[in-house]
Parts: C-alpha cells; structure tokens; sequence
C-alpha cells in the first residue's frame, strides 16, 4: 500500500510524537495524521476524534482504504470526551482556532493525565493561548514555525501537569508550572523557543507582519484626519503596541546574526 502524503504541517506536528506512544487526535477531520502515524512506524494505536459526523466518516473510509482499521480507532465526540485518562500517552489538536482549542482543553483537564504529551497547533488567539497553557499547568518543551502553502502555522511540543497531582514525569525536565508572567510579552507573542532558537521562518513572518502593520497603520491615521474617532485612535494605539513587540522580536531573533 502506498505511504500517504500529508502537509508539511501535519508531518511536523507528526515528527514530535513520541514512537510507541498512544496517540488521540482531536477534530481528525480526514484522518490524515492517524494514517500517516501509523504507516510510518511511529504509532500502533491512534484515536480519530471528530464532534462532526460527516468527517468522521470521510476519515473511516480513508482508515478502511489503507487497511488500517485494528490500528486506528473512530470515536465520535466533542473534544477530549471520546477518550479516558489512560487511553492515551499523546494528544494531537492541530488546525483550530486557539480559543476553541483552549475551551477543549479546559473542558476535558479530567481526561489528562500527568505527564501527558500535548502537540498544539492554534491558529489563532496564539497570544491568548499561549498564556492559557503557561497559567494552567501545561509547559512548552519546544515550538516550531512552519510555512505550509504560504502560510504559517505554530505547533507547541507541550506536557501537561495534573497540579493537584504534583507529580513529576520524567519528561517534565525543568519547566514545571511555568507561569506565564515568567514570559515577556513579545514571547507570549511569538513563542520563547522560536525567539531563543532564530526561527528563519519566524524572522520572515515578523517581516511579513511588520510591513502589514506599517500599512494598516497609516491608513487609519489618513481616516483619522479626515474623521477623527474614539474607535480609530485606539486601534491606532494597539498598532502601536503591536509594532513595539513585533521589533522587539525581531532583535532579539537576529541577536545571534549579527554578532556574526
């Protein structure tokens, strides 16, 4: 059978499961990331989760074309609830929106264990949801940037704390309960790792996002002489801020270019 191709998004987040490690993925959608887990030796036992049932079974079809049915599992279920506490070692919930992400995971904290592997993928509110992990028990071992068909995605290596618990897995290394105030505001932004480590993609995306806020910038400020606005001045404001961050980023992740 042939091996299947997936995104270069799919496959990293993919690259980042520990081999041998039970894996649920959350809102499978085709079923790509399973089949792709399991043909390529890296996982025996994979939880397809979907809320919706059409995916569901476009995802069964594609498992069932591949032969793959007594490795990959179909669960039907909204988040984390197709899944117990000890079914899995990790959880993959790529393509979704950061805020649904983090209702997903606060509504299924119950169905974590201690030590678990989180591979997260947010699509946006990544600020927001990067907080929610720090402030919540879930540490960031490590972060990539991928640029996949012109756009750019984040995927978190993260292991969760059960706090009431307070047990350690050897795992954890040193980060436990790391809070998000020990972060500066342009790493809740852009991620401590893609920063500390000189992302090439991350450098091209502030680029990017820089010249996309100099434009909006001075668009509203050419609106705001014609028509002055309450609403106008302060999103000029939050520009403002999104610039600072955005060059702070920028320096410290071509620190180490240019003392080349």
């Amino acid at each position: 059978m042939e091996l299947l191709k997936i995104s270069d998004r799919l496959r990293s987040a993919a690259g980042l499961v520990y081999k041998g490690a039970r894996v649920a993925d959350i809102g499978t959608d085709h079923g790509y990331l399973p089949i792709y887990l399991v043909q390529n030796g890296i996982s025996e036992c994979v939880y397809a989760c979907d809320v919706r049932k059409k995916p569901l079974e476009r995802a069964q079809a594609h498992i069932s074309s591949y032969g793959l049915d007594d490795n990959i599992t179909i669960r039907l279920a909204d988040g984390l609830c197709g899944i117990q506490k000890d079914d899995v070692d990790t959880v993959t919930i790529c393509g979704m929106g950061g805020k649904l992400m983090k209702d997903i995971i606060e509504a299924g904290k119950d169905r974590l264990s201690n030590g678990m592997q989180l591979i997260l993928s947010p699509q946006s509110e990544v600020r927001e949801f990067r907080a929610y992990l720090l402030e919540n028990g879930i540490d960031i071992l490590s972060e990539m940037m991928i640029k996949d068909e012109g756009k750019y995605y984040f995927i978190m290596d993260c292991v969760y704390h059960d706090m009431a618990e307070g047990a350690v897995d050897n795992n954890n290394t040193h980060l436990q309960g790391k809070n998000a105030a020990e972060y500066t505001e342009e790493e809740l932004r852009y991620g401590r790792y893609l920063i500390d480590n000189h992302s090439e993609v991350l450098k091209e995306y502030l680029d990017k996002e820089y010249g996309s806020f100099i434009s909006i910038q001075k668009s509203l400020k050419e609106q705001n002489v014609k028509k002055p606005s309450a609403a106008i001045e302060k999103r000029l404001q939050e520009l403002e801020a999104d610039i600072e961050y955005n060059r702070k980023a920028e320096l410290s992740c071509c620190a180490q270019d240019a003392q080349k």
